[in-house]
């Protein structure tokens, strides 16, 4: 027999997990060249936070999270984690991390590969105990490992908490499923380790809240049978914990976090309002259906993508979403006593999506690393439908030619969905290319431009990068962060009356950017113009009394008029606001070996 015919035939768990590390690490390995992109400058390479122990403490406080207000503050002050939800799990791993590997992205890349080759052998564990079956439990692994849908959360650093969510999803779920082999001691530390699995789960993102819901569904799929004198009982020792525990989450978070009420006001329903949200909703979820079926263009996604905006259920791609959101429901349920576990990974997929459904409004409509946990429910029912096939018995086909066209279709599925894997793990090299990728697929977002733009402009590729920004203008005129970008180009280039001109026009936009009344101040102040240049400085201290680039800046004004005892304040304030700022640092040893420090 060849060897390609053996592959999915039987085979023993550790073959198995052997065959799961080797192709998962081959995929992956060209992820680990990668550089930090995106989040991962806001998280670690730029915040200060998890660079020290002595700041583990406050993990444990209110200055452990990031106000979505101060998030685009991060590198110009201490601003907590980066985490605008309560996610210590994570940031202890990047404490971890750092502490081993620096500022070195090899590591946290290897970090996150070797959670997302573990997250599939914990898989391959979960699926064999409910499908009873290693051919199906293998090839569902498989699948989810190696499809390109979920490389968004393995090559991005910062969205590690859908990796580690995963780990003690699955890993609850295990003993919430072995809770039924145990008695008397060995079935209370059972369920005390799903409980604990299951905080650690919450804990690391907020998406294993529907935990509980897929207990009860598992319970009611392919267990009620055995349990239906005790269901009450079930509940109240049972799920009423796990419930409990969710309830625990929610009260710690908010007890960290104090007034949630700025996640109700930051982020406004797509489309305005509820209504319009379950319609838009509909469209990027059949979105999520169509890359896990046809992953030709899964793409990191923008937060602002209007095309997805569905303001009449009558408009006919709203029709025909909501129609496929409905039929595939409405098939979950009808074929429920036909088939269970069709049935239940089908709802699986429905039900763990729910978190980013904008329910409860977040920062992002759509990314395909929120499909890291819903798509079990997907490479599951691929895996189980091609083993059936192999099963099938039809008039016009013999069973050894059945068994062979499912064991190609699988070998064929694994082997495109490692190619364009590994040509995903290429588009995060770095922010030039990610950013580049992005635009391609959205040549009209302003954001977009203006962040290539950005990158280019940190490497020094100046006209590459002013290019970015009028586009992004020329697209959206009142789109200010693409002014205030085109006006540093012109600062940096020494075009004072254009860099004037563009954060004048920033202002006139956004009026309470204290950066860019920063950069009004800084450009007046190299013409010579330092009264003016202080009174934007004060302009963004007022605005923002911890912004410490404007008290940085006004310092150097000072200096420059020789007003060295209000220089020496300025900078001195910088470091009570973030005292390793290094500007501030080295001006007030440069004021003290010219002997200006106590004037």
């Amino acid at each position: 027999m060849k060897i390609k015919n053996k592959i999915f035939a039987k085979i023993s768990s550790p073959k198995a997990i052997i065959l799961i590390v080797i192709l998962t690490s081959l995929v992956y390995a060209n992820s680990l060249k990668n550089s930090f992109v995106r989040d991962d400058y806001v998280v670690i390479v730029n915040n200060d936070f998890v660079k020290s122990w002595k700041n583990f403490p406050l993990i444990f406080t209110k200055d452990y999270l990031t106000s979505i207000s101060e998030i685009k503050h991060f590198g110009t002050r201490d601003i907590g984690s980066g985490e605008t939800t309560y996610r210590p799990v994570v940031t202890i791993s990047y404490f971890i991390d750092y502490s081993l590997w620096k500022l070195n992205p090899f590591g946290y890349h290897l970090t996150n590969l070797l959670l997302h080759i573990f997250n599939a052998i914990l898989l391959y564990v979960f699926i064999n105990l409910i499908a009873k079956n290693k051919k199906i439990a293998l090839l569902t692994s498989l699948l989810f490992t190696l499809h390109p849908a979920n490389s968004e959360a393995v090559n991005g650093i910062a969205f590690r908490e859908d990796l580690l969510a995963f780990l003690f999803f699955i890993s609850s779920f295990i003993l919430f499923i072995k809770l039924t082999d145990y008695a008397g001691r060995k079935k209370v530390l059972c369920y005390i380790g799903s409980l604990v699995l299951f905080l650690l789960a919450l804990f690391s993102k907020e998406m294993a809240l529907v935990l509980p819901i897929l207990f009860i569904l598992y319970d009611y799929s392919f267990s009620f049978g055995e349990k239906t004198k005790n269901t009450f009982r079930s509940f109240r020792f049972g799920y009423a914990g796990y419930f409990f525990a969710a309830l625990l989450y929610l009260w710690i978070w908010k007890l960290i976090k104090g007034d949630i009420g700025e996640f109700f006001i930051a982020y406004p329903y797509p489309g305005g309002n509820f209504y319009t949200n379950l319609l838009t909703m509909s469209g990027v979820f059949v979105t999520y259906i169509q890359w896990l079926f046809l992953p030709i263009n899964v793409h990191p996604a923008v937060s602002d993508d209007p095309s997805f905006i569905f303001s009449s259920f009558f408009n006919p791609r709203a029709l025909l979403c909501v129609g496929v959101i409905i039929f595939s429901l409405a098939l979950a349920i009808k074929i429920h006593r036909r088939s269970k576990k069709i049935s239940f990974f089908l709802l699986w997929f429905f039900i763990t999506l729910l978190p980013v459904s904008n329910i409860f409004p977040i920062s992002n409509l759509m990314a395909s690393r929120y499909l890291y946990i819903p798509s079990v429910g997907f490479c599951f029912l691929i895996a189980y439908l091609l083993f059936k096939l192999s099963k099938l018995k039809v008039l016009f086909a013999s069973l050894g030619a059945l068994r062979k066209a499912a064991k190609n279709t699988a070998i064929v599925l694994l082997g495109v969905y490692s190619i364009f894997t590994i040509t995903q793990n290429s588009i995060w090299r770095n922010d030039i290319i990610l950013w580049s990728t992005i635009v391609e697929f959205y040549p009209s977002n302003a954001f977009a431009r203006t962040s290539l733009g950005e990158c280019f402009g940190k490497k020094g590729l100046l006209k590459e990068a002013a290019k970015e920004y009028r586009i992004a203008i020329s697209l959206n005129p009142h789109y200010s962060p693409a002014h205030r970008a085109l006006g540093i180009y012109y600062y940096e280039k020494g075009m004072l009356e254009e860099s004037i001109k563009e954060f004048e026009k920033t202002i006139e936009l956004n009026p309470n950017s204290p950066s860019a009344h920063t950069n009004l101040g800084a450009s007046l102040g190299n013409k010579g113009l330092y009264p003016k240049a202080i009174g934007c400085f004060k302009k963004a201290i007022n605005i923002d009394s911890g912004y410490t680039s404007a008290y940085n800046n006004l310092g150097v004004t000072y200096a420059r008029m020789k007003k060295w005892s209000d220089a020496k304040n300025a900078w001195e304030k910088v470091l009570k606001i973030k005292p390793h700022d290094k500007n501030a640092q080295d001006s007030l040893e440069k004021l003290k070996r010219l002997g200006y420090y106590n004037e």
